[in-house]
Parts: C-alpha cells; sequence; structure tokens
C-alpha cells in the first residue's frame, strides 16, 4: 500500500507499456522457436552456418534482450517524474523494436534499420506500370512520367503493406485515399482530444494558460491549407491562370507549411519553456497535451496529403 501511494497517479500507463513489451519478447522468442523447426537448428547451436536468414531472426531477438534491462531500468526512473511522457516513449520504443525485427527477417541486416515501413515507403519498380491508379502515364512525356515518380515517392505509400517476410502482401492500392482519410482523421481527432481532456483536468489558469490553445488552432488551419490544394494545382497541371494559378498554389502550400512547422516548434517551446525547465512546481501534462496534439495534427496534414493519389480521384 505504501508504493502505491508513492506511485504518480498515470503510472498504470507505464505498466501497460511493461505489458506491451511483453508481448513483444514473447512474440520475437516465438519466431526464433518457428524458424528453429523450419531451417533446423538444434539446440544449443546459436547460430547458423548454412541459414542467413535464422541468423537474422535469432540476432532480431537477442538484440532486443540486450537492451531490455537497460530500457526496463530507465523506462521506470523517467516514469517515476513524468510518467505520461515515459509511457508515450516506451511504447513507440517497443514498436520500434517490432519495426526493427520484421526488417531483419527479410534476411537482409541492412532493412533492420527500417523494417516494413521502408518497403512501404519506398517506390518499387512497377511491373505493371499501366495499372488502374497509374493509367494516365501511357499518355504523359517523358517529362510528365518524372513529375508523376516524384508524387508517387511521396504519395504512394499506402500502396502494399508488407508484413515481415512472409507473402501476405496486401494491395492497398484501390482503398489508399480511404485509409488516409481515416488515418489523418485518427490523429486529429486524437490530437483535439488531448488537448481538451488538459482543458478540462487542469482548468486554473495559472497551471494551463488558455492562451496555449492557440497553437493548436494554427496547426487546424495549417491542415486545412495544406490540403486545400492538389498537387496537380501545384504542378501546374490543373490550371495556371489567374491569381490563384500555379505560383498561387505554390505560395499557399508554403504558407501552410509554415504555419504547420511553426505551431509544432512553439508547441515544444512552450512544453520545455513553460513546463519542465524551472518550473517544477507545475505538472508537466498541460505541456505535454500542448506538444502532442500540435504534433499528431502536423502529421495527420501529412498523411492527409500525401497519404492519397490523385488518380483515384478520376
Amino acid at each position: 500500500m505504501e508504493l502505491l501511494d508513492i506511485l504518480p497517479p498515470r503510472f498504470g500507463y507505464v505498466i501497460l507499456t511493461y505489458l506491451y513489451s511483453w508481448i513483444m519478447l514473447t512474440y520475437l522468442g516465438v519466431k526464433v522457436g518457428g524458424a528453429r523447426k523450419k531451417y533446423n537448428v538444434k539446440y544449443p547451436t546459436m547460430y547458423s552456418d548454412k541459414e542467413q536468414v535464422f541468423n537474422c531472426i535469432q540476432r532480431a531477438h537477442q538484440n532486443t534482450l540486450e537492451v531490455y534491462p537497460q530500457w526496463l531500468v530507465f523506462q521506470t526512473i523517467a516514469a517515476l517524474v513524468y510518467p505520461t511522457a515515459a509511457a508515450v516513449l516506451g511504447a513507440i520504443w517497443v514498436t520500434s523494436r517490432f519495426s526493427y525485427a520484421w526488417g531483419y527477417y527479410t534476411g537482409d541486416p541492412a532493412k533492420r534499420m527500417h523494417g516494413p515501413w521502408k518497403n512501404a515507403l519506398s517506390t518499387r519498380k512497377r511491373t505493371a506500370v499501366g495499372n488502374e491508379p497509374f493509367r494516365r502515364r501511357r499518355q504523359l512525356g517523358n517529362q510528365q512520367h518524372t513529375k508523376e515518380e516524384q508524387l508517387v515517392t511521396m504519395s504512394g505509400f499506402l500502396d502494399s503493406i508488407r508484413c515481415g517476410d512472409c507473402e501476405c502482401n496486401v494491395d492497398w492500392s484501390e482503398k489508399r485515399n480511404t485509409i488516409a482519410s481515416v488515418a489523418a482523421g485518427v490523429l486529429f481527432f486524437t490530437g483535439w482530444w488531448i488537448i481538451i481532456d488538459a482543458a478540462i483536468m487542469f482548468k486554473d489558469p495559472e497551471t494551463f494558460n488558455h492562451a496555449y490553445h492557440a497553437c493548436g488552432v494554427i496547426a487546424t488551419v495549417a491542415f486545412l491549407m495544406i490540403n486545400a490544394v492538389s498537387n496537380g494545382q501545384v504542378r501546374g497541371d490543373s490550371y495556371s491562370e489567374g491569381c490563384l494559378g500555379q505560383t498561387g498554389a505554390r505560395v499557399w502550400l508554403f504558407i501552410g507549411f509554415m504555419l504547420a512547422f511553426g505551431s509544432l516548434i512553439a508547441s515544444m517551446w512552450i512544453l520545455f519553456g513553460g513546463f519542465v525547465v524551472n518550473h517544477a512546481d507545475k505538472p508537466v501534462y498541460p505541456g505535454i497535451a500542448v506538444f502532442f496534439q500540435n504534433a499528431f495534427i502536423f502529421f495527420g496534414g501529412l498523411v492527409f496529403k500525401f497519404g492519397r493519389t490523385e488518380d483515384l480521384w478520376q
């Protein structure tokens, strides 16, 4: 009972990260056991002289076990003072270990630093260049083809999702706009939900100055501005005349990104300057809420902008 009294109120979130990490370790261990059976690597042999894929699977597990004790110690120490921040960062770390392992499972050790996210974000060479989402490429010249490739590099990361080294690839090309829209909406909603929660919990202006809501409002305006112009308008394909021609669209987009980055940087300044540095007597959660609100809105705008493809609008 005395131990529970000294723990901060939100320490339960940190316990969830511990459970999440144990699930991750269990998953990695099961993968190693399955690989031993598949590649016939008997105990106590640690690595195989013939099977590179098994060595990668084994190494992904072993590397995680090497750093896991240090993570537990630092996670616990940080959680005693900043439980919410420790829980969020801990969940990110555990998720990154999944990504690290999935990249290793491909058999190419270089991909361990990227995992499936790099595979999804990279533009693969398409043998089916005439696929329906990209059928307009045939009608474009070489110069326009180059522009389309640049666009795909930014907005084609939902074409396929690869689950490690398995063959269960899912083609999301026809559903990319729907998935990107839903993901952006969830991020946007989560950002505002966090700040509303902070505003309700800390009603005292001395604890949480409600002028900090200006950052979220600016981030929302930036979200709308960035997505108010299409990639075709920025490239000059849709129109090129009038006060909102190609130059106007580019200026509009530039201002939108400036506002987005400005609100994100301002939220970081509020967090560290207003709540972390020399303010030990104030709760830090409002500053964390301001930062994560703007971060979620910022990334939601990027997903909504670059996660969709305009070819599916036809």
